[in-house]
């Protein structure tokens, strides 16, 4: 336990006047009291075989590590977290690791994330007995391997090719070209013995395209690669150094055919190639790597306002607001450091209730496509996509925003910011570029409208655009965009049902005219496409955005009334007018600029966000305490969680290697000084 000192008590203080109970929210975020201990025991036992429980200790992270030290710590953190979900019988570390980044970080992360969940989409009843168990067991260690030197989100270019040999029964792996190499996957540099490997399928002259095939890439007795497979790591990056992320070229390669997974689309001896009814399937691995990432990322937006929360509570600088007042202030009481503070507070809720949503719906089209029924999956399909479009890169901008707010403390590796902020602006590329994601929504938006117009029903969930059709459309279907002012004022803008109207209407607006745009333009489908994309951008943005507040909406107004119900309900309104007022939100404009909010009413709107913040304050650290982050898990001398930051930031510091080495010579650098330093002084120059 940390003396008590000024920032200590600060911190007492702050979390003393929360006016809800912090736990009843943890138990909220993570789904009941039972989970919520059995999550605490499971980050506690693995804490203590990583050695990190006691934050005295500089984290390992921070001394210098070098590529293959880095790769060490994650194999000892992955095998730690792998091993107590099989012991234990949990899935916490499934999807993300004990410091709550996505588990393709780990070197056994991607069997759980990828490996697993594409057998149980993809293959058949036996082949999924025979693989499932091995996985599951750890007797195995799999990787999903689609990204290629040359190839990325454009999976039909894949070059990489899967040739059957009917005479021996096979198919042969064969990287063609350089640009063939699988570039990126994780665990396949040093890490897997199994990968499951998109290649084009291809039976005597004729290519079938991308299907999937299991190879095993290392031997199980000694780690060696298989004859004919070269494997590496691709060196440091910007984050998830604790994993290896690789290459692999394949020279010949021979597996059994009876290794492609043939779930939903078949190879027999003869050749024979047969689809099956439900190929529709495979497309949920997709669906189901996007729903964990829209996760993943509300959890690393949370712990990067977490420590500037934390920080900016005990960290004390100017004399106040103007300069005006009698003594040392906390940055958090500064207006433009709570605004952006509790903004992104809010911003991390609503990725979480978000996710929610998507989760639900994504199990729902699990079980109705057992039953043959894939008549959700483009609502699912596009859902996913949007909501990983914009929550991470919502989630990114205010990790970095988070940094920001501790000042130069932030820029320091020690801070844990740095790695936050790399590693969920990572997620912006991962399963597919958000921009490509971006018109993938749009498209989709398109299409249903293209339903409406031939008389027939779209996607129930889709119902805002059915009902918005009559409003936009002529009888003679071409498209009418009328100003229809909002008629709220003042505290108005506070009830849900008012800002859900605004976001709608938004919406609608953007995704009809740019229809529009698109079905009257007189230039070739591409060409119209490409100049109009940011449009077309904005408009599938603006529907998400209207999406995310209507989930926000159900998910606090469904609970009980309650103390932090009623925090939340705050945050929900300070998320939607924010989003509308903020100069730095993006495409703000778009509310405005068709004359449906006046100036007057923005003001009304500001004057309503600067009374939530007034009420949400009090609650700032109750608020990023909710979602139960260990300080080892935060890895952060600024976001400790008793507040003991410059006791615990000057003790990492000093224990930083380079120190270390200088105090064990009286305080010199040894190399640096008799090597460089001296010579110049001596030269006198």
């Amino acid at each position: 336990m940390a003396p008590f000192n000024r920032q200590t008590e600060l911190m007492d203080k702050a979390r003393r006047g929360a006016s809800f109970d912090t736990y009843q929210l943890t138990c909220l975020i993570h789904g009941g009291a039972d989970i919520v201990e059995r999550r605490r025991a499971a980050f506690h036992r693995v804490e203590t075989v990583a050695n990190t429980l006691h934050q005295s200790q500089l984290p390992r992270s921070y001394a210098n590590m070098d590529r293959e030290e880095a790769y060490d710590e994650g194999l000892e953190w992955g095998k730690a977290a792998f091993e107590d979900g099989i012991n234990y019988n949990h899935d916490f570390f499934d999807n993300i690791t004990p410091r709550y980044v996505l588990s393709n970080a780990s070197p056994f992360g991607l069997t759980t994330v990828m490996f697993i969940p594409t057998i149980e989409l993809q293959a058949t009843a036996e082949q999924k007995a025979y693989w499932l168990p091995l996985a599951k067991s750890g007797k195995i260690n799999g990787a999903y391997c689609q990204t290629e030197l040359g190839h990325g989100t454009f999976v039909r270019g894949i070059e990489t090719t899967a040739t059957l040999d009917f005479k021996t029964d096979e198919f042969v792996i064969h990287s063609p070209t350089l640009s063939s190499t699988k570039f990126w996957p994780g665990a396949i540099g040093f890490s897997c013995t199994h990968s499951i490997v998109l290649a084009r399928l291809i039976i005597g002259n004729k290519d079938y395209g991308p299907h999937l095939f299991m190879v095993q890439f290392r031997s199980l007795d000694d780690g060696t690669p298989m004859p004919g497979i070269e494997l590496g790591d691709l060196g440091l990056k910007m984050s998830y150094n604790g994993t290896c992320n690789g290459f692999a070229t394949f020279n010949q390669v021979r597996v059994p055919r009876t290794d492609m997974l043939m779930g939903n689309a078949a190879v027999s001896q003869d050749g024979t190639y047969t689809k099956s009814p439900h190929a529709k399937l495979s497309y949920a691995t997709l669906v189901y790597v996007r729903t964990v990432i829209i996760r993943a990322v509300a959890f690393q937006l949370a712990q990067a306002v977490t420590i500037a929360t934390r920080y900016s509570t005990v960290r004390e600088q100017g004399l106040g607001p103007n300069g005006m007042a009698s003594a040392e202030t906390a940055l958090m009481v500064y207006k433009s450091q709570h605004y952006r503070i509790l903004t992104n507070i809010s911003k991390a809720y609503a990725i979480l209730f978000s996710s929610w949503t998507c989760d639900a719906e994504y199990q729902e089209l699990r079980r109705q496509q057992t039953k043959g029924n894939h008549s959700t999956l483009p609502f699912n399909h596009n859902l996913a996509a949007g909501l990983k479009a914009w929550s991470t890169q919502t989630a990114a901008d205010g990790a970095e925003e988070s940094r920001k707010c501790c000042g130069g403390q932030g820029y320091l590796m020690t801070s844990g910011l740095p790695e936050i902020v790399a590693s969920v602006t990572a997620t912006a590329t991962f399963e597919g570029e958000n921009y490509v994601l971006w018109q993938q929504v749009g498209r989709y938006l398109f299409k249903c409208i293209d339903v409406l117009k031939a008389g027939k029903s779209i996607d129930p969930q889709m119902s805002y655009l059915s009902d918005g059709y009559d409003h936009f459309f002529c009888a003679d279907q071409a498209v009418r965009i009328t100003a229809s002012p909002c008629d709220a004022r003042r505290t108005q803008f506070l009830d849900p049902a008012v800002q859900l109207s605004i976001f709608r209407h938004r919406a609608l607006r953007l995704v009809f005219t740019i229809y529009n745009d698109l079905r009257s333009s007189t230039l070739p489908p591409a060409d119209a496409w490409n100049q109009h994309m940011m449009n077309i951008i904005a408009a599938a943005r603006a529907h998400i955005e209207y999406l995310v507040l209507s989930f926000f909406i159900s998910h606090t107004h469904t609970l009980p009334d309650s103390p932090h119900q009623r925090v939340l309900t705050r945050l929900r309104s300070l998320f939607a007018l924010t989003t509308i007022t903020n100069p730095a939100s993006i495409n703000a404009i778009t509310f405005v600029e068709d004359g449906h909010l006046s100036l007057v009413q923005l003001r009304d709107m500001k004057d309503c966000v600067n009374d939530l913040l007034a009420e949400l304050l009090p609650d700032a650290v109750a608020l990023t305490d909710a979602w139960d982050f260990t300080d080892a898990s935060l890895c952060s001398a600024l976001g400790m969680r008793d507040g003991n930051v410059y006791e615990t930031l000057m003790s990492w510091t000093r224990q930083i290697p380079i120190n270390v080495h200088a105090n064990q010579k009286k305080g010199v650098y040894e190399k640096g000084w008799k090597e460089w330093v001296e010579p110049v002084l001596r030269a006198k120059l």
